[in-house]
């Protein structure tokens, strides 16, 4: 009888541990994927890409990176697929804008999107570009 009891307090502890060991993993930082289309679907190179904090008119707020944070915003260029990736350091959200810029060094197309990022997630976000109307 004590043998048994001792058996079964055996593995009542060793399921103890193994569930205690297995659900204290530590949640994976999430990521980004950004992808920018004209309305027609078609993928938009060497846009360039910003990506700031909801409050980005505040001096102090910062855009979590897993690479460092840097302060109001993060931009980079799409690649020729029209995308651009990026890892964070926590959950967040973010206000995405993208402008295509023309010859003349005058925006052409732009477009705005959010990325609502979560652990253990990568986000795809698609921002669709419109003409700019001059008046």
């Amino acid at each position: 009888m004590k043998r048994k009891s001792l058996s079964i307090l055996s593995l009542f502890i060793f399921a103890v541990i193994i569930a205690s060991v297995s659900s204290c993993k530590d949640p994976v930082p999430p990521k980004a994927v950004i992808y920018v289309e004209t309305q027609e679907g078609e993928p938009v190179d060497e846009a360039m890409v910003i990506i700031r904090a909801a409050d980005s008119d505040s001096t102090h707020t910062m855009v979590y990176l897993a690479s460092g944070p840097k302060k109001i915003s993060d931009t980079s260029s799409t690649d020729k697929e029209g995308k651009v990736s990026k890892d964070f350091m926590y959950e967040a959200i973010y206000r995405v804008e993208v402008t295509k810029w023309g010859d003349n060094n005058t925006p052409t197309r732009k477009g705005v999107g959010v990325l609502i990022l979560e652990n253990d997630k990568t986000y795809e976000e698609t921002v669709i570009i419109t003409p700019q109307t001059s008046f």
